[in-house]
């Protein structure tokens, strides 16, 4: 039973298993922590939180940058009994002050350099942890949704917001270690496991830091995410699992140190779509295959390709055994829904206050996603139903063209979106990064190649190079933002 869980307890018991082991390495540092050493930076930072004021139930903003640090005061709200709201460092100002106003937070944990950030939304703050960090007190009196209380929340986490407004995902305790639960009846992460993370903890925190921490493996942090760096941190610090973006995979892949990962069992890939060109990439460097995985905040991780990425290119896996994936017919033929039911489902939406049971009344969750099974029953999520473009009543999907378009020599990324049309309707238009160091490709010329390899109705009408693609805080290409971004003009 996880009713009564409690993540705190469930670390602690870790901890009193074996007080000795080594829970966090941060790469280039002489001491790492133990167990022991990190729940007594967890117990002094709790009760520097409760000298603060902070009170049991309260929801505490977690404005940190990712690191050992931030899994300390992550904790220590937990210990003190409170609800953790994470607010990305790499969010604009406002996007950070509408999480405090949003939720009306009671208070806000943040380095002290960063202070000016909240100036003027903030109370006077009198109570400063060790010069660097700096619990400030908001709204103490701050309601709360009927129900709220009841279901012993841990985190209250906005939506990435690639196509729509945050919604404020309510997990409890108990929801996030059956989550934890789910993942590692196929991961088996084990305290000889030696886990090298490279994600913002601000968005991935539930499936993993602490399911690393519960079930007793050492966390290997790392100093910086240039390629050279992360391999000599997994190799030097005998890695036997990866958890990174393909982007981290694709600058370990382009490392040229000769170095190995010679305990490494796992790698997964996970916050973007995988590039079929990083997985062969990272593969004949490493010659270990990468494991895409299918996650989302509402729902935890329902698939992952153990298969490998060398075995079924493209595909997120099988469900996991706690997992059932529904596909639903949208248009004859084509691509179907995503739902999705299981452990760990998410409890309620806090703007609007909306519970689990009103938001899937029939237990399924509906993710926004399309997919299709292959022969095997892996799962490959080809879109998403708002990001489909309609030409002439004939559907594509940006991610299919994307594709094509990074596949050619002189294009490093791309973001296909859909432009108003007289006659069509819509038709498809890119942004397109170039490759360092190389010159721009001609519009007609990437048209052309696209061309090649598409049908006629999904080739981009207009191709331009930008300096930078409209991208949310956590890496994920920001569908239906402002355009164009830093455009130079035709592909010229």
């Amino acid at each position: 039973m996880t009713g009564d869980v409690d993540l705190f307890e469930v670390f602690s018991a870790t901890v009193a298993r074996q007080p000795n082991r080594t829970a966090c390495l941060e790469f280039g540092k002489a001491t790492p922590c133990t167990y022991l050493m990190l729940l007594g930076k967890i117990e002094e930072a709790a009760a520097s939180l409760r000298e603060a004021g902070m009170q049991p139930g309260a929801c505490v903003g977690l404005h940190c940058p990712s690191g050992l640090s931030y899994i300390v005061w992550a904790y220590a709200i937990w210990r003190c009994g409170g609800t953790i709201v994470p607010i990305a460092t790499e969010l604009a100002k406002d996007e950070k002050l509408e999480i405090c106003t949003t939720i009306r937070l009671n208070g806000v944990i943040t380095l002290t350099r960063d202070l000016p950030i909240f100036d003027g939304l903030l109370r006077a703050c009198d109570a400063q942890f060790s010069g660097e960090v700096a619990y400030i007190p908001i709204d103490g009196e701050a309601p709360r949704p009927a129900g709220f209380s009841a279901l012993r929340p841990a985190f209250i986490r906005f939506t990435s917001g690639t196509t729509a407004s945050s919604k404020g995902v309510v997990l409890s305790h108990s929801t996030v270690f059956q989550r934890i639960l789910a993942a590692n009846d196929v991961l088996n992460i084990g305290p000889d496991d030696r886990v090298l993370w490279l994600l913002s903890m601000s968005y991935h925190f539930t499936v993993s830091i602490v399911a690393y921490l519960s079930f007793g493996a050492t966390i290997i942090l790392c100093k910086d995410h240039f390629g050279s760096t992360m391999v000599e941190a997994a190799s030097e610090g005998g890695a036997t699992f990866i958890y990174g973006s393909p982007q981290h995979y694709r600058a370990m892949a382009s490392d040229a140190s000769g170095r190995l990962f010679g305990q490494a069992r796992l790698a997964i890939s996970t916050a973007t779509a995988l590039r079929n060109d990083v997985a062969q990439a990272f593969f004949r460097r490493f010659g270990l295959p990468l494991s895409q995985a299918y996650g989302i905040i509402e729902i935890g991780l329902p698939c992952i390709n153990l298969a490998g990425e060398e075995a079924k290119p493209g595909s997120v896996g099988r469900p996991l055994p706690a997992f059932d994936i529904r596909l639903t017919e949208i248009l004859p033929g084509g691509p179907k829904a995503i739902s999705v039911r299981g452990s760990g489902m998410l409890d309620a939406y806090y703007i609007p206050w909306r519970p689990q049971a009103e938001i899937m009344p029939d237990g399924w969750f509906y993710t926004g996603d399309l997919g299709e099974f292959d022969a095997d029953g892996f799962l490959s999520i080809v879109g998403r139903a708002k990001e489909m473009i309609s030409v002439a009543g004939m559907k594509l999907f940006p991610q299919e063209v994307e594709a094509v378009l990074e596949t050619h020599s002189r294009v490093q990324e791309a973001y296909v979106y859909a432009e108003p049309h007289d006659r069509l309707g819509e038709i498809p238009c890119a942004l397109v990064l170039a490759v360092p160091g190389q010159a721009h490709a001609e519009e007609a010329e990437l048209r052309s190649y696209c061309a090649k390899h598409l049908t006629s109705y999904k080739v981009p009408e207009k191709i331009r190079y930008v300096a930078e693609l409209p991208k949310t805080a956590s890496g994920k290409l920001k569908r239906n933002s402002a355009l164009p971004v830093g455009a130079t003009g035709p592909a010229a």
